[in-house]
């Protein structure tokens, strides 16, 4: 299946974002993946926090599943405390979500928010420095 999915990540601070798009198959889940770990690699010395949105995120092939779960398990091992999926109330994204993230393969905190601000709040209350996001794809959130 052709994906015409697409993603942004960037850091701020110790918090690596994301912006994800799209229906994704696995060429764009390994292109994810590979940005991802480039990213989080300059920030996983020490604990950090992930927050990902997903509002524009239509689905992805069964294909994706093990490379996002393989992504997890690399999560796990460099440092990654909190992670914050933040998107509006879907059965099938959660359902998915839930595949490639089983809680007993993840060792680092999860949370689904449906709305940015709760997101951010609860990174900070954790002691991360999270802002709002200002990158072109979050700012649909606005």
């Amino acid at each position: 299946m052709k994906g015409t999915g697409d993603f942004e990540i960037w850091t701020t601070g110790n918090i690596l974002n994301a912006s994800v798009s799209g229906v994704w198959n696995e060429a764009i889940a390994k292109r994810y993946q590979t940005a991802f770990v480039k990213h989080a690699s300059a920030i996983s010395s020490s604990p950090w926090a992930h927050i990902v949105y997903l509002d524009s995120w239509v689905l992805g092939t069964p294909e994706i599943e093990p490379i996002i779960h393989e992504l997890a398990l690399w999560c796990n091992l460099n440092n990654l405390k909190l992670a914050a999926h933040v998107y509006s109330p879907n059965m099938l994204k959660e359902y998915q979500l839930n595949r490639m993230l089983a809680p007993g393969s993840i060792r680092f905190m999860l949370h689904h928010f449906n709305d940015v601000d709760t997101a951010i709040v609860w990174l900070q209350h954790e002691g991360f420095n999270a802002q709002y996001p200002k990158q072109v794809i979050a700012k649909r959130f606005a």
